[in-house]
C-alpha cells in the first residue's frame, strides 16, 4: 500500500468519523439533556447506519475503525466533561464492526453481526463500569439477590446469568435493527446518481472549543494532583477505616467541587442520588440475611457507602481529569 491510498483511506475515515461526531455532539448533548431514556444506544445505532451505508459507497479495509478513532478523538470537543466512556464506546464499536467485515466479508451477515456485536458493547461496558464504579461488591450484591428471588419463586435452575442474557437478547435485536436501516440505505445510496457539492471552507466560522473554556483557569499542577489524589483515595478505601476514608473523600469532593463546578451535574441528579440510597439499603439487606450476628447490618450499610464512596471519586474523578485535558497545554501536547 503506498502513501497516496494510505492517505485517501485516512481523508474517507475522517469524512465519516467527522460525520458521526457531530451526532454524538449535537444529538447526544440533546438526548442528555432531555434524559431520553437508552440515549446511547440510539447514538451508537446513528452510527452504526452511518458507518454501514458509506460503507457501501467506500469498500476499503480498515475505514471503520478510523473513523471510530477520529470520532473518539473528536468527541474531547464536546462540552460534556463526562468524555472517557463514550470515546471507548465508539472506538470499540467501530473496532467490532471492522473485525465483522474482515471476517464474514461486506456482506449482510457480516454488516449485521458487526451491528449487533458493537451495540452489545453498550451492554458489556455498562456492567464493566458498574464493577469499576463500586467494586467486586456490587456482583455479591447482585448474585445474593437473585438467589433470594429464585428462593421465593421455586426455581430450581440457576438465573444468574438470565437477566444478562435477555439485555444482551435486546440489545442485539436494537444492533439487528440497526444493521439493516444502514444496509437498506446504503443500497439506495449506491444505485442514485452523485452529485457535484463544492465546499470552502470558512476559517473564521469553524468550531473553536479551547475558545469556550478560556475563562477556566486551567492547571498541570491541579491535573497530576488529581490522578494523585483518586489513586489515594482508593488506597484509603481498601486499606483503612471508614474514620479515615470517609472525611479524606469528603475534603477531596469538596475542593473539587469548588473548582470545577460544571464537572458536578452528575452529582446534582436526583437519579444519583435515589441509586446511592438503592445501593446502600440492597447491600446491608443482602449481609444481614447473608451472614449472621448482631454487626451484619452495620456491617451492610457500610459496605454499601463505601461502594458509593468509590464510585463518588470514580465519577467525579475522571470528570474533573476530562476538564483539566481541555487545558491547551495538553492538547497541543496530543
Amino acid at each position: 500500500m503506498n502513501s497516496n491510498e494510505l492517505s485517501e483511506k485516512w481523508v474517507k475515515a475522517s469524512i465519516i468519523g467527522t460525520i458521526w461526531a457531530a451526532s454524538e455532539i449535537v444529538l447526544g448533548s440533546f438526548l442528555h439533556n432531555l434524559r431520553i431514556p437508552f440515549s446511547g444506544n440510539i447514538l451508537t445505532a446513528i452510527g452504526l447506519v452511518i458507518l454501514i451505508s458509506i460503507g457501501h459507497s467506500w469498500p476499503e479495509r480498515g475505514i471503520f475503525w478510523r473513523a471510530g478513532l477520529i470520532c473518539a478523538l473528536l468527541k474531547t470537543m464536546s462540552p460534556s466533561a463526562v468524555i472517557f466512556g463514550p470515546m471507548i464506546a465508539i472506538f470499540a464499536e467501530s473496532v467490532l464492526l471492522e473485525i465483522s467485515v474482515r471476517m464474514l466479508g461486506r456482506t449482510i451477515p457480516g454488516y449485521l453481526t458487526g451491528a449487533m456485536l458493537a451495540m452489545s458493547w453498550n451492554l458489556f461496558q455498562k456492567i464493566a463500569n458498574y464493577i469499576i464504579f463500586y467494586g467486586s461488591n456490587i456482583v455479591d450484591v447482585y448474585v445474593n439477590l437473585l438467589g433470594m428471588a429464585r428462593k421465593q419463586l421455586n426455581i430450581q435452575t440457576d438465573i444468574t446469568w438470565l437477566p444478562i442474557l435477555i439485555l444482551l437478547v435486546v440489545y442485539a435485536l436494537f444492533g439487528l435493527f440497526a444493521g439493516f436501516i444502514g444496509i437498506r440505505v446504503g443500497r439506495r445510496m449506491t444505485t442514485e446518481k452523485p452529485f457535484e457539492a463544492t465546499t470552502r471552507i470558512n476559517k473564521q466560522s469553524s468550531p473553536q472549543p479551547a475558545a469556550r473554556r478560556q475563562e477556566f483557569d486551567y492547571s498541570l499542577v491541579w491535573f497530576f494532583a488529581n490522578i494523585l489524589l483518586m489513586i489515594g483515595s482508593f488506597f484509603l478505601l481498601n486499606l483503612t477505616s471508614w474514620h479515615v476514608w470517609v472525611p479524606a473523600i469528603v475534603i477531596i469532593v469538596t475542593a473539587w467541587s469548588l473548582r470545577y463546578r460544571m464537572a458536578f451535574r452528575r452529582l446534582s441528579k436526583p437519579g444519583f442520588w435515589a441509586l446511592f440510597v438503592l445501593i446502600t439499603l440492597a447491600t446491608a439487606f443482602v449481609f444481614t440475611k447473608a451472614e449472621t450476628g448482631e454487626n451484619a447490618l452495620s456491617k451492610g450499610f457500610l459496605t454499601g457507602i463505601q461502594m458509593n464512596f468509590r464510585a463518588v471519586m470514580i465519577i467525579t474523578g475522571f470528570a474533573v481529569l476530562g476538564t483539566e485535558l481541555y487545558n491547551p497545554a495538553i492538547r497541543n501536547f496530543l
